[in-house]
């Protein structure tokens, strides 16, 4: 069973401001809750709409499921973790910089896409969406638990590193003509506006993703384009 008090403090953590006043944020979906449970995050209480071995959820009926979830279509377990504890930001390591990604399904992608092309630190902005924003998580499909999160002022983390920094821009240098190092940071900016001007003055190589054809299509979605770019480094860096 489940209590009205329990189910509102579920609600509530829809909410980034309660999110971050409890330091609890829901995971849904069978395959995203196992990977969640199967890491280091430590998991508050958990509910299920049937018996899961070697779990202890609290059973709750499909009607119930429905008022808890977040989802257009309730799943059969939903999970409430703790937030994990702040790293150290890492500096001069290879990292994925977003400046005011604003789409919870853009963030999720993109946690995926850097658990995918083994990419383990993103340093968001301050005004990128929150990466426990329960669509987050649900997009991510459980690489929010083993790719490392980190809200930084840009302009004071880029101030501090000192190796290569990619902007990725509509008019730059082919990646293909790029040698990437071991080390660097790329950058990917906002939907709609790209990387913000006082972020531009700290990249030192503009790249782009040549177009090959002679399309009408004038941009990539940022979750497109990112796959496209990880995917030249993650050659690059294999071969060599």
């Amino acid at each position: 069973m489940i209590t009205n008090s329990e189910l509102k403090y579920i609600k509530k953590l829809g909410r980034k401001k309660y999110r971050n006043l409890h330091s609890h944020f829901i995971v849904e979906g069978e395959k995203v809750f196992k990977d969640f449970f199967e890491s280091n995050i430590q998991i508050f209480k958990s509910y299920s709409t049937k018996k899961v071995k070697g779990q202890k959820n609290i059973i709750v009926t499909d009607n119930c499921m429905k008022k808890m979830t977040f989802l257009k279509n309730p799943s059969n377990v939903l999970g409430i973790f703790s937030t994990p504890k702040e790293k150290i930001t890492p500096i001069n390591k290879k990292v994925l910089v977003l400046d005011d990604v604003s789409d919870p399904g853009n963030l999720g992608s993109i946690i995926r896409l850097c658990d995918w092309f083994g990419f383990k630190n993103i340093i968001c902005s301050k005004k990128t969406v929150d990466c426990y924003n329960p669509k987050v998580v649900q997009s991510s499909m459980g690489s929010l638990a083993r790719v490392n999160v980190f809200y930084e002022d840009l302009k004071c983390y880029l101030s501090k590193v000192s190796i290569p920094v990619y902007g990725t821009f509509l008019q730059g240098e082919s990646m293909n003509k790029v040698k990437f190092p071991n080390e660097f940071v790329l950058i990917f900016g906002n939907e709609s506006n790209g990387i913000s001007k006082s972020i531009s003055k700290l990249v030192n190589r503009k790249i782009t993703i040549p177009k090959k054809s002679k399309s009408l299509v004038d941009s990539l979605n940022i979750t497109s384009a990112t796959a496209i770019i990880m995917n030249e480094i993650s050659t690059q860096l294999f071969k060599s």
